[in-house]
C-alpha cells in the first residue's frame, strides 16, 4: 500500500492500493532518437570540422537536447495511474498545460482485458489494460503497464473486496 501518497480530490476514507507509471520504455524511445542524432552530429564534425557555424548550430542543439529531455521526463513522471480502495484513476499528462484525468467506481468496473502486442513488450513484460466499465465512457485503458497480468490480478482482487465489503455493509 501506498500510505504516502495522495492526490487532489482524494477522499477522506479512500485508501491508495498503487500507483503506477508507464514502462520506462516510453522514455527509451525518446533516448534513442537522441542517440541517432548524436551520432549523425559527431559523424557530420568528423567531416566538415568545426567552425563558427556549426559551433552555434552544436549550442542551439544542445539547449534543444535539455528542453527535450525534460519534456519526455515531465511526461513520464507525471503520467499516473491510481488504485484506490474505492476507485481507479488514470492521470494522462498529453503536454505541459494539457492533462485529462479520467475514474471509474470499482462498482462499475465489468471486465479487464490484458493485452501484449510485440517482441519488445513481451520481451520487456508490459502491456495495455483494457477496464470495461458501466456508464457513459465504458473503456479506460492503462497503456504501457509494466507486469500487465500482474496489474490486472491486483485490480479483480480489489474490485472483489469492495463489492464484498458494499454487501457486508448492506447486511
Amino acid at each position: 500500500m501506498e500510505a504516502e501518497f495522495t492526490f487532489e480530490g482524494q477522499r477522506s476514507d479512500e485508501d491508495v492500493i498503487f500507483v503506477i507509471k508507464r514502462h520506462p520504455w516510453v522514455v527509451a524511445r525518446a533516448g534513442l532518437i537522441i542517440i541517432a542524432v548524436l551520432v549523425v552530429l559527431t559523424i557530420s564534425f568528423l567531416f566538415f570540422g568545426f567552425s563558427k557555424l556549426s559551433s552555434i548550430f552544436l549550442i542551439f542543439f544542445l539547449i534543444f537536447l535539455v528542453v527535450f529531455i525534460f519534456y519526455q521526463w515531465f511526461l513520464y513522471n507525471n503520467y499516473v495511474y491510481i488504485l484506490t480502495n474505492q476507485r481507479i484513476i488514470i492521470i494522462e499528462q498529453k503536454g505541459i498545460f494539457s492533462r485529462k484525468i479520467v475514474e471509474a467506481e470499482l462498482e462499475k468496473i465489468q471486465n479487464i482485458t490484458v493485452e501484449v502486442n510485440g517482441p519488445i513488450k513481451t520481451f520487456l513484460n508490459f502491456g495495455d489494460i483494457s477496464l470495461r466499465t458501466a456508464g457513459i465512457d465504458p473503456v479506460m485503458i492503462l497503456n504501457n503497464v509494466e507486469n500487465p497480468y500482474e496489474i490486472q490480478q491486483k485490480i479483480i482482487k480489489y474490485c472483489k473486496n469492495y463489492e464484498e465489503s458494499k454487501r457486508n455493509i448492506i447486511r
